[in-house]
């Protein structure tokens, strides 16, 4: 029974981090990079299945595109947003409206960056937290 708490312990307190975007590249990239730096990354391809990452998972971050093929972003957004506001939202976008950048912040994105993005400045963000 002891080794079953202290394995649940240890994987309950790695910082978490979900990757919601299309692009199995740029999901490949970030799972490396913050992998090699720690933290445990989970992707998904598809707005419905981040949103089921993040409630079987419970990523202390997640980093969202806002053009996904079967749902927009800020829909997933809203969701995640709405189910555990505490939840650290970055999003990383290609769309230049700004617009899309007023809905996010509305809904609770904490943080919103243009693709491409630079890795160490999502570093440094995530590292402060």
């Amino acid at each position: 029974m002891l080794d079953i708490l202290a394995t649940y312990k240890y994987h309950s307190s790695m910082f978490k981090i979900l990757v919601i975007d299309d692009e199995i590249d740029i999901c490949e990239m970030m799972k490396d990079f913050f992998g090699n730096r720690g933290y445990e990354v989970i992707y998904a391809l598809t707005g419905r299945g981040g949103l089921d990452a993040f409630i079987i998972e419970r990523p202390h971050v997640v980093i969202l595109d806002l053009c996904l093929k079967d749902m927009f972003g800020l829909e997933v957004l809203k969701k995640i947003k709405s189910s555990r506001p505490s939840c650290v939202v970055i999003i990383i976008t290609g769309s230049a409206l700004e617009e899309d950048k007023k809905e996010a912040i509305r809904l609770g994105a904490d943080y919103y960056i243009s693709k491409p993005c630079s890795m160490s400045k999502l570093n440094e963000l995530i590292a402060k937290l």
